[in-house]
């Protein structure tokens, strides 16, 4: 049991890691490029630093959440205890399960949907950014 938790935490502190560093990485470099007239380029790097963080406050948000209690009488209707729980990583997923089929999602609704926005206009940002390069490679 001991060790589960040093990997969970350990888990933690590398997305924390990740999700401080990166996207000042990310953004820094963006907002260069930016003034350099590389829109694409620069809304490539700033929007991929924002789906890192956004990812990375969800999953620190669900890896987080105490399913036992959350899932249990105090916190969800009907007052008992849930038969089992699911967890995901992408999909961000955390939901407790009852017979019957009743369900509660402890993600809230707005996370997936901002998540695949970021990663969206990411991949927007690429393409655009590599047909600029494209062009601008044939014209010179």
């Amino acid at each position: 049991m001991a060790r589960q938790a040093d990997l969970t935490l350990n888990f933690i502190a590398a997305v924390i890691l990740v999700a401080l560093v990166a996207p000042v990485v990310l953004v820094g470099r963006g907002v260069g490029l930016w003034r350099r007239g590389s829109h694409w380029v620069a809304g490539l790097l700033i929007s991929a630093g924002g789906s890192i963080v956004v990812y990375a406050a969800a999953l620190l948000f669900v890896s987080s959440v105490d399913f036992a209690k959350s899932c249990g009488h105090e916190a969800v209707l009907p007052p008992r205890n849930a038969d089992w729980f699911e967890e995901g990583s992408f999909p961000l997923t955390a939901t407790c399960h009852w017979g019957g089929g009743r369900t509660y999602s402890l993600v809230p609704a707005f996370v997936n949907p901002l998540i695949y926005a970021c990663i969206g206009f990411t991949l927007l940002c690429a393409v655009m950014a590599a047909r600029e390069h494209h062009r601008n490679a044939h014209t010179s």
